[in-house]
């Protein structure tokens, strides 16, 4: 039987129409991402002292987020997934925050072009409680001579807690660090034997003395030292503004520079350092921002909630 005979000019019409059909839909499909508007999650208000989420997604290509907060500019990291990206940011707001309505503004480039959102937060007033307790004197008030010791030591905290690299290696919720209670809350206005005065910067969990303390999100521990008032201390970077931090430890199994993964044991509770018994103290702070880490551990994922917004 005879083959049949090809024609080669309707085989380069028929590439054409294929090729014009082509760009047709990817033109339709581009026209349609574009009209689609980005998605700004806010939450309407917060207390003081309370971690809240912000995201951006947008089914077009998203880059350079940058969200101003509290006299912040802070550069989320982009994910991008079924054809979304999205930028999910942590902030916060420190215990001794103003109530009242604050601005949250967001800059992005979206498939080329520069868009700005901008919404608002309304900060609740928040009560705290009060607590009594009681410690050897030379916790309440150190010799003159440990004065320059502490200070140092309360630097270098304080500089850890400061840390915020870009990349985010978190996930909501946060894994509880030990499987007992919560006790002491963050914000409580504590006085020591009667005459010094200060604020609960972190939570109390109850840990009996050996009591494995796990990673409450992935990353990489920034800071390892045996210090006078918080006793044995470790400070994780978990990324993109987010650290934490676990003092009064019986014993460290970690050191500076290394890398832990979410649920990972760190170290030990104890009682080390300026305390009533063991047990484990968590601090979290957030861009530099101490916040309570409470929330953390039932904090959902952002689904459904925002109203889409149209750039300025």
């Amino acid at each position: 039987m005879q083959a049949p005979i090809i024609n080669r000019q309707s085989i380069i019409t028929l590439l054409v129409l294929l090729l014009f059909d082509f760009a047709i839909f990817n033109l339709i499909a581009s026209q349609t991402a574009a009209k689609t508007p980005s998605t700004l999650v806010v939450p309407q208000a917060v207390t003081v002292g309370s971690p809240f989420l912000v995201e951006l997604s947008s089914p077009g290509r998203l880059e350079a987020v940058e969200i101003e907060w509290s006299e912040r500019v802070i550069q989320p990291s982009i994910a991008n997934a079924d054809n979304t990206y999205t930028a999910l940011v942590m902030l916060g707001t420190g215990m001794n925050a103003e109530p009242g309505v604050r601005s949250i503004q967001v800059r992005a480039r979206v498939d080329g072009r520069n868009r700005t959102y901008q919404k608002f937060i309304e900060i609740l007033p928040r009560e705290f409680s009060q607590e009594a307790l009681s410690v050897a004197p030379g916790m309440n008030k150190p010799p003159k001579k440990l004065h320059g010791r502490i200070k140092r030591e309360l630097a270098a905290m304080r500089g850890a807690l400061r840390t915020d690299s870009r990349q985010r290696m978190w996930e909501v919720p946060f894994h509880r660090p030990v499987p007992g209670i919560m006790l002491s809350r963050f914000g409580l206005r504590r006085t020591f034997n009667n005459e010094t005065k200060r604020r609960h910067t972190g939570l109390d969990f109850r840990a009996p003395e050996g009591t494995p303390i796990e990673a409450i999100a992935a990353g990489k521990v920034v800071l390892v030292g045996e210090y006078y008032l918080p006793g044995n201390t470790v400070v994780i970077d978990h990324g993109n503004g987010v650290v934490s931090m676990a003092i009064h430890m019986s014993n460290v199994m970690v050191k500076e520079g290394e890398w832990v993964e979410r649920g990972q044991a760190y170290g030990l509770s104890g009682a080390t350092g300026r305390v009533t018994g063991a047990h484990l103290h968590l601090s979290v702070a957030v861009h530099g921002v101490t916040v309570d880490p409470e929330p953390l551990f039932e904090m959902g994922h952002i689904t459904g909630a925002a109203a889409a917004l149209q750039p300025k």
